[in-house]
């Protein structure tokens, strides 16, 4: 019994290092996902029917930390929610539909890629980083779960709103693929976190941390290598005023949204938690649906949005914030 105690120790101790490890590359691993994607696409294309199934596992980890009677909570104070709502689900599309409809006017598929990359929900990784800064983390995790919840509906509504597209969007699908990928899973997990009453935070989430990133990791690969062989052949110095106008738009929601804290009053760290979540969007739900039900150029504002980030975000949140704080 002891042995196997020990065992289990040393196990859960070498995932925590390779967690902690993973968590110092993300910055480099998702981008390395997307190159890998690219240049080894017809190696993995044939996973792409597990993509699902893995984006469901990322989900589900995300979401074990979310507790209903935190949630319930700042629901009851619901300044920061529409502030966050404003931002997120009305200016910042906006935004992005305007700029790239002035660029990229002639590429309807291109406009729809980026009306797609902030029209998504917010990030889990936002809640990571509110709170390396100090931000109210009850706010940021029920910030996941509304933004979670209303996906099914504000972002195909949004994108078929926005994009200029002479394809037929099909937004019952893309709700359907939303509530299998994301909805129901972040529910399951916010129900194990209750029914377990926050145990399961004590030692299943940190053991499953790294294999989340890892699926994440997968799930990027899979997916830029649905599009390798389009983007690769079309590659162009072309691509290179799409990603300056996606580096402009991740790091636009930063001032936005603090700002729009700011003009509020909301409190020092609800502002962090509402900019961080305004600005960190799930980029890789993004690329599943821009390659499920677009062109494959549609793709190509969401892929260069998982390159930007996680850098874009660390220097915006060193900007506005200052230094990174250690989170006690």
């Amino acid at each position: 019994m002891i042995g196997t105690m020990f065992h289990f120790q040393t196990l859960e101790t070498g995932l925590k290092r390779f967690n902690f490890i993973l968590e110092r590359i993300m910055p480099i691993l998702t981008p390395l996902g997307v190159i890998l994607g690219l240049i080894l696409g017809s190696h993995f294309s044939w996973m792409k029917s597990s993509v699902t199934v893995l984006f469901a596992f990322v989900t589900f980890c995300g979401s074990l930390g979310i507790n209903s009677s935190a949630f319930f909570k700042v629901v009851k104070k619901p300044k920061s929610i529409f502030v966050f709502f404003l931002g997120a689900n009305v200016l910042l599309p906006v935004l992005a539909w305007i700029l790239a409809s002035l660029f990229f006017g002639a590429s309807p598929s291109i406009v729809t890629g980026y009306v797609l990359l902030l029209s998504i929900p917010t990030a889990v990784s936002g809640y990571i980083w509110s709170a390396i800064y100090k931000g109210n983390e009850a706010l940021s995790l029920t910030l996941i779960l509304i933004s979670t919840l209303i996906a099914p509906l504000a972002t195909p509504y949004t994108v078929s709103l926005l994009a200029k597209t002479s394809i037929e969007i099909d937004t019952t699908s893309m709700m359907l693929s939303l509530l299998k990928m994301v909805v129901i899973p972040s529910l399951l997990g916010v129900l194990l976190n209750n029914l377990t009453k926050g145990k399961v935070n004590n030692h299943i989430t940190p053991n499953l941390r790294p294999f989340s990133k890892l699926a994440l990791f997968a799930v990027i690969i899979i997916n830029t290598s649905q599009i390798s062989d389009k983007l690769l052949s079309n590659a162009s110095w072309a691509y290179l005023p799409v990603a300056l106008l996606c580096a402009v738009l991740t790091a636009s929601g930063y001032p936005i949204s603090y700002g729009l804290g700011k003009l509020a009053k909301l409190s020092t760290e609800d502002n962090k938690s509402v900019t961080f979540a305004s600005s960190m969007r799930n980029i890789s739900a993004a690329l599943v649906l821009a390659i499920e039900f677009f062109p494959a150029e549609t793709a190509l504002p969401v892929i260069f949005g998982i390159v930007f980030q996680q850098t874009t975000c660390a220097f915006m949140a060193y900007f506005l914030f200052g230094r990174k704080k250690l989170i006690s």
